[in-house]
This record gives C-alpha cells, sequence and structure tokens, in this order.
C-alpha cells in the first residue's frame, strides 16, 4: 500500500519547494497553473489551457483519448506557451484512471485495518489489486450516529498501474522527474479548503462527466459522478439544433441571454444535466441527514461551469447557496488581472490544487 500522501491530498506535507506546478490533464482539455513563493507569499507565475481536439483532428470542445505521442506534444506545447519554468511538478490523476469509493468495517476500536481494507478493496473495486496502487484513510464517523458502535468507515483510492506508469512516462518525457501523483478530487478539495469551514462541497462539470464532492475537514466523505458534461451537452445542442458539433460548441461559448435563440439552446443544454442534479440533491440530502451537517454553500467548478444559468439552475435543483470557485484567491496576483483570474477560476481549481500540495 502507497503512504496516505502519495494519492490523497496531504495537508500539512511540506517539501520546502520555492515553485511548483500544478498539471491537469482531462478528456478535452490539459490545464497548468505555476506558483512561487516570493519573499513568503505564495504567488501565481503562468497558468495555461491547451484544447485537445485538434490533436486528434478533431473539434474544439471534443473528448478524446491521445495516443502517447500526441499527449507528450500536447503537455510540451501547454508548458512552452504557458512560459512555465519551474521542473517541481505535482500531477492530479483523472477520475478516468482511477477508483475511490467510502466503505463501512465490523471492526474493534483498536483493531488493524489494513488487512481488511484489501478484503474490502476486492469487493468494491472493478479489477484486481494487483493491477491498481491502493490507498486508504480512516474517515471519522458523525458524532450523532450510533447505527453500530462497532463499525468503522473508511475512505479507499486506487489507481491503475497501467495509467499510472503512463502519466509518470509523459511526466519524464516533459521534464517532471518522478512528480507525486494524486487522484483529481484530493487536488480539487486542497484548492477550495478553507480552515473556517469544515464543509467543502464541490460540483465539477467536466467534459464528459460531472462529479460531486463532499469533503469535511479537507477528507472526502463523499462522492457521486454521473455521465453529464461539456462534450455531452455540446452533442445534445448539436442534436436538437440540427447543427455539426463544431457550430454547437461555438453557439455554447458565445451564448448570450439576450439573444432570440438563446431559450432553445438553454433549453437543449439544461436536458444534459438534470438527471445529474436530482442525484446530486439526493447524496446531498442523505449526506445531511445521517451526519446532521446542514450545507450551506456548494462550489461550483469546471468549464461546463461557465455556461449562462447555469449557477441558477443548480441552485433551484439543490435548493443551496451555489458560488463559482474562485481557487485563486489562495494566492498573490497582479490587481488588473482581478476580472479575468475569477472567470477562469472554475476551471483551473484541480490544477492550483495540485500545485498548492508542495506548499501546505
Amino acid at each position: 500500500m502507497k503512504s496516505l500522501k502519495d494519492l490523497m491530498s496531504s495537508f500539512k506535507a511540506a517539501t520546502g519547494a520555492s515553485g511548483a506546478v500544478g498539471i491537469d490533464v482531462g478528456s478535452s482539455s490539459i490545464k497548468v497553473v505555476e506558483l512561487q513563493e516570493k519573499n513568503d507569499v505564495l504567488t501565481l507565475s503562468t497558468y495555461g489551457e491547451l484544447q485537445l481536439g485538434p490533436y486528434e483532428g478533431k473539434d474544439l470542445g471534443e473528448s478524446v483519448q491521445l495516443d502517447q505521442k500526441a499527449e507528450q506534444e500536447a503537455l510540451v506545447d501547454v508548458i512552452r506557451e504557458s512560459a512555465v519554468t519551474v521542473r517541481n511538478a505535482v500531477f492530479a490523476m483523472p477520475l478516468s484512471s482511477s477508483f475511490v469509493t467510502n466503505v463501512s468495517i465490523e471492526a474493534d476500536a483498536d483493531e488493524d485495518l489494513s488487512p481488511m481494507v484489501r478484503v474490502e478493496a476486492r469487493k468494491v473495486i472493478p479489477a484486481s489489486l494487483s493491477e491498481v496502487t491502493l490507498d486508504w484513510a480512516e474517515v471519522e464517523r458523525p458524532k450523532n450516529d450510533s447505527s453500530d458502535a462497532n463499525r468503522r468507515d473508511v475512505l479507499i483510492a486506487a489507481i491503475q498501474n497501467v495509467a499510472l506508469e503512463r502519466f509518470q512516462v509523459l511526466m519524464q518525457f516533459a521534464g517532471f522527474p518522478k512528480p507525486p501523483t494524486e487522484i483529481e478530487c484530493f487536488s480539487a478539495i486542497r484548492g477550495l479548503y478553507n480552515s473556517k469551514n469544515p464543509d467543502t462541497v464541490i460540483i465539477d462539470i467536466g467534459a464528459t462527466s460531472t462529479k460531486l464532492y463532499i469533503a469535511r475537514d479537507a477528507l472526502l466523505m463523499r462522492m457521486h459522478r454521473v455521465r453529464a458534461g461539456g462534450t455531452v451537452a455540446t452533442q445534445q445542442i448539436a442534436k436538437a439544433l440540427e447543427v455539426d458539433f463544431a457550430e454547437a460548441e461555438q453557439m455554447k461559448q458565445s451564448a448570450d441571454k439576450t439573444s432570440e435563440s438563446f431559450a432553445d439552446l438553454k433549453r437543449a443544454h439544461d436536458e444534459s444535466y438534470e438527471r445529474a442534479f436530482r442525484e446530486f440533491n439526493q447524496v446531498l440530502r442523505e449526506y445531511e441527514s445521517k451526519t446532521g451537517h446542514e450545507i450551506d454553500v456548494v462550489h461550483l467548478t469546471g468549464g461546463g461551469a461557465l455556461f449562462p444559468g447555469m449557477e441558477a439552475m443548480l441552485k433551484e435543483s439543490l435548493n443551496k447557496d451555489i458560488e463559482f470557485a474562485n481557487p485563486f484567491s489562495k494566492v498573490a496576483y497582479p490587481a488588473f488581472m482581478d476580472d479575468t483570474i475569477k472567470k477562469i477560476g472554475p476551471s483551473f481549481v484541480v490544477a492550483l490544487g495540485a500545485a498548492l500540495r508542495d506548499f501546505e
């Protein structure tokens, strides 16, 4: 088993590094954020995003699975174009190559959970344990949960060894020797965690999936994932409005609430997320009921969060206050960039959270 800091967020670990770059490789784009410590102030040095569709001859916004050569080319390109200078990196492993779940194990308070975790992992991980790198952490049970005093809650995380090796080769090719790797959900939590509020709830709207993370004191308590995202929404728009993918993507990116066609565009777009938001509402209600912790705010992240009206739709679905994520509030940057930084913030939560790992 790997140590906790290898796969999950490590809020107390510190390397003393003066600079680090967080790398987030998604299915439709690569994002990088470089941070440097200057005069004891954590500062944004640079950031960048590169769309992956053209590297496979597809349109911007499309979800792709690049071969190794194209993936290496794309990473080198985004690093060069973003003017990244440091060679200390943290890589956020996509959930598509990972597995994260919570389980309950019947055990006395002083029993060693390690062998029991492996037994439970065999039941829930859809792969042989020899094919994955496994990690786990015990989760504190809610104080008001008296269902079974001999049951202990455990968070299990695993990464496919094949994917881990592939991404390690990718990082080495780009000039980052043996960077630490963690699953993207833990990077996202670090990017938005605030010690003044123990509950961190995130909805991440990616290209092909939308994820709900519920964390308490920076430790993931629940995760729920649904196939719905920016690429899926564009496909729905293309079908409903009888246009090709490229035109539908352009319509989505330039959506204007005052346009006569916006109502039809929004209707087709929102249909892609209705099921996901219903399921998220159910998960949140069950969590609140079991733990007694009422969720006040949900952080909205991911590129899909920027579509006009998404915040209002989510607020109506969940009956919660919704805030666009602004992970850059954790670092210093020039004042003139404020409007731009707030706009791109939801898209860079994972990359910035990964970069923060070396400073916390």
